[in-house]
């Protein structure tokens, strides 16, 4: 970290990222939780991580609670970690225990989510403009009537559209009509941007039409966003032991933005560790799965995309891995 790290823009960013980090090494030496204030939810659910270290050799590490208050983290030996580390799990990364002692591969897929795919048609039709709904001309009018009474300092404009809109030989406008309608107005200045999202969203509010997907428009957001924010999960419909879900961005911020769609992860039972009859997940054990996500402290003002103590574990690997550096460092230094 240097003074170009404290610029004026990011100040308060990596100051509040700088003291999470620090809380969480304090954590890892006194083995106890300081950011998470459900630790008790976390009795039974065990935590390893499989990293790969020098000439290919793999090492297994394990986070759990050993009660309300305290955890273990910690590198298994190798008696303990050559179940975890065969050919057949070559790429096993995360790997979670449940409370019902059931082992799951936690594995990111390279599929992204979309839009609610259920309302995939109503996705189309907007972007294509076709058998959408559509206003009169009275309504129309009505409404641009209403913007004038409610926003004085647009009076003046909205009342010169209606006069535009009086010599439309259109009887009803559609999205396609309203589109152009609006491209005209911002080419000839008629309706500032803000003017015109105003009339966009009192369309919305009394007709239902949707030119634009806006994020800050909590039934847009539930209705067509819904995959793309918050925390989905969905059951396998080929084989009900498998979850499959996706963390998005936080949809309670009236000005959020979606940067980027977000990765399917995949929750797959472990066949050779798991016994026989091993128990399903269960849906209130998967929820309380999921609650593992909802922190902001790993990554800045969003939930994280695999549980928490992923983190502790990360973290805790780089620990050793300086340790184990720093004793090289002194044995070469005595030959």
């Amino acid at each position: 970290m240097t003074i170009d790290t404290f610029r004026k823009g990011a100040l308060r960013s990596t100051l509040i990222n700088s003291l999470k980090e620090l809380i969480i090494k304090k954590d890892l030496k006194e083995r106890s939780l300081s950011l998470y204030h459900s630790p008790d939810s976390m009795v039974g659910w065990e935590f390893y991580q499989v990293a790969k270290g020098a000439y290919g050799t793999q090492a297994v590490y394990l986070f759990k609670m050993i009660n309300s208050d305290e955890f273990e983290v910690r590198r298994l030996d190798l008696q303990e970690s050559s179940k975890f580390v065969n050919s057949d799990d070559a790429d096993l990364q995360y790997l979670i225990k449940t409370p019902t002692n059931t082992f799951y591969n936690l594995n990111r897929k390279n599929i992204f989510t979309l839009p609610n795919a259920e309302l995939f048609s109503d996705i189309n039709e907007m972007i294509s403009h076709q058998n959408c709904s559509s206003v009169t001309k009275a309504e129309l009018k009505r409404t641009l009537n209403d913007l004038s009474k409610s926003y004085p300092n647009y009076r003046t404009k909205y009342q010169n559209l209606i006069s535009i809109i009086n010599k439309r030989e259109l009887d009803s406008f559609n999205i396609n009509d309203l589109k152009n309608e609006f491209d005209f107005m911002k080419k000839n200045k008629i309706l500032s941007p803000i003017a015109i999202n105003l009339l966009l969203d009192e369309l919305y509010e009394q007709y239902g039409l949707v030119l634009k997907v806006k994020p800050k428009i909590k039934s847009h957001v539930q209705k067509y966003l819904s995959g793309l924010t918050d925390i989905n999960y969905f059951v396998d419909n080929d084989d009900q032991d498998v979850i499959y879900y996706n963390v998005g961005t936080i949809s309670k911020n009236m000005n959020m933005s979606i940067a980027k769609t977000s990765h399917i992860w995949q929750l797959q039972p472990n066949i050779k560790l798991n016994e026989r009859g091993f128990a399903t997940i269960e849906a209130e054990n998967i929820l309380k799965f999921l609650q593992l996500m909802m922190v902001n402290f790993v990554r800045f003002h969003q939930l994280t995309v695999i549980p928490f103590p992923f983190k502790y574990l990360r973290e805790f690997i780089q620990l050793e891995e300086k340790k184990r550096s720093a004793k090289k460092d002194v044995t070469d230094l005595l030959k």
